[in-house]
């Protein structure tokens, strides 16, 4: 019979092979953008609305997606969910207009939509908290290493059998982890992660009560704005490093897209060590020697986003190589943030209302997110240079960082886990 603890990290390790999953979905356009604006005539900004479908539709379902997954369920809502993954993949693989191909990127953001919430709200039902800091870790590092090979990898499908390749193979992925999903996956009520453990939440049955009433106690509460807003600003600067990383290297240095693509993976390779090493280790070490759960968080999550503010450096770099140090050590520093981040709403919130709160977190990153893409490649054209802004997101950072030391404040939250979860709406 395999032990709760063996069962525990199984589960964990399919939440993050579906985010690995998710992570090559949304980047096989990116790598086949060149030969499918070819084949279909597209011009810059053509392709430039095509590449947004995503990222839209994602946006807009993290809301409905909170609500569901803490009424439907996360086995349920993922059993819906993840077969559509595949099928938005395989549509652009024999669609023959531009048409399809922009309706299945939309419908992928829709799919995916739940995945990170799923992911939060799972750990939080499955994992005791001191061991919580390294499972929030294995999925949301499951992002940087994704980010570290997709590029590679599909770029090597695509230039080998041409970019619908790229979209079977993101096809064949989806098929493996539906599969994987429908067999693996179990609530806590199924396979209890240990006799008589709390794992920090409850199971599905009472998740399934989740109303409008906790959607409402929600927006009313100003802690739970801050830490959205927080990770708003988390977000905007990650997320503008990775979409911005690869064009940044080839114009501030005038380095080939090969080039820039060696460049662009260490930053990544150094992220996802720090995420597992210092946001989910360091945390989990602090609580089991008697740290509170918020008060061993709170100043990992500050010093990441203070780590994360080196970026400005790298806008002002001589070398590649010194850009690329820069670059690791912000994005080590946000990726030391993140899984403490990600692991607040299961921590603050009602266990009916995890969910509602992971959505609205996300929905503040993804709305930050594709504001920032925009906004960055705007500065960098009036300015000349990447300069201007990275220093804009040292000042984002610098805001997030006020909203996260105010929220977490030890006054404000009792160490109680009961305490907790009776004051987090106030």
């Amino acid at each position: 019979m395999t032990s709760p603890g063996r069962t525990r990290w199984a589960i964990g390790s399919l939440l993050a092979g579906g985010i690995v999953v998710n992570f090559f979905d949304r980047a096989v356009l990116s790598v086949a953008s060149t030969p499918l604006a070819q084949e279909f005539g597209l011009s810059l900004s053509e392709l430039g609305w095509v590449l947004a479908a995503f990222s839209w539709s994602y946006c807009l379902v993290q809301l409905p997606s909170g609500l569901l997954v803490d009424r439907i369920g996360v086995k349920w809502l993922n059993r819906v969910t993840v077969p559509l993954w595949a099928v938005a993949s395989l549509v652009p693989a024999v669609a023959s207009g531009l048409g399809p191909v922009i309706l299945a990127r939309v419908l992928l953001g829709v799919a995916e939509g739940p995945s990170m919430i799923s992911a939060a709200k799972a750990t939080a039902l499955w994992f005791p908290q001191v061991e919580r800091g390294r499972a929030t870790a294995l999925f949301d590092g499951a992002t940087k290493v994704a980010n570290m090979l997709a590029f590679p990898v599909l770029a090597w499908v695509i230039s080998t059998w041409g970019w619908r390749a790229g979209f079977l193979f993101t096809t064949a992925l989806s098929v493996v982890f539906t599969v994987a999903w429908w067999w693996g996956y179990r609530d806590p009520a199924e396979r209890p992660p240990s006799p008589g453990a709390d794992p920090g939440g409850a199971g599905e049955g009472q998740a399934a009560h989740a109303s409008a009433g906790a959607w409402r106690k929600v927006l009313r509460s100003r802690r739970i704005w801050a830490i959205c807003l927080g990770f708003a600003c988390y977000g905007y600067t990650i997320n503008v490093v990775l979409t911005w990383m690869p064009v940044f290297f080839q114009q501030q240095f005038d380095v080939t897209l090969g080039q820039a693509g060696l460049y662009a993976m260490v930053p990544w390779l150094v992220a996802a060590v720090a995420e597992f090493v210092f946001g989910g280790w360091l945390v989990d070490r602090l609580v089991r020697n008697g740290r509170g759960v918020i008060a061993a968080r709170r100043p990992v999550l500050l010093g990441g986003l203070a780590l994360g503010a080196t970026i400005g450096f790298a806008g002002w770099a001589g070398s590649p190589l010194a850009a690329v140090f820069w670059m690791s050590l912000s994005l080590g520093g946000l990726a030391v943030a993140a899984p403490v981040a990600w692991s607040l709403p299961g921590l603050l919130a009602p266990p009916h209302a995890i969910g509602a709160v992971g959505g609205l977190m996300n929905f503040a990153n993804t709305a930050a997110t594709t504001g920032g893409v925009l906004l960055t490649g705007w500065l960098a054209e009036i300015t000349g240079s990447f300069g201007a802004p990275f220093v804009f997101a040292i000042t984002l950072l610098a805001a997030g960082g006020a909203l996260y030391w105010r929220a977490l404040r030890p006054e404000r939250l009792p160490t109680a886990r009961a305490a907790e979860v009776n004051t987090a709406f106030k």
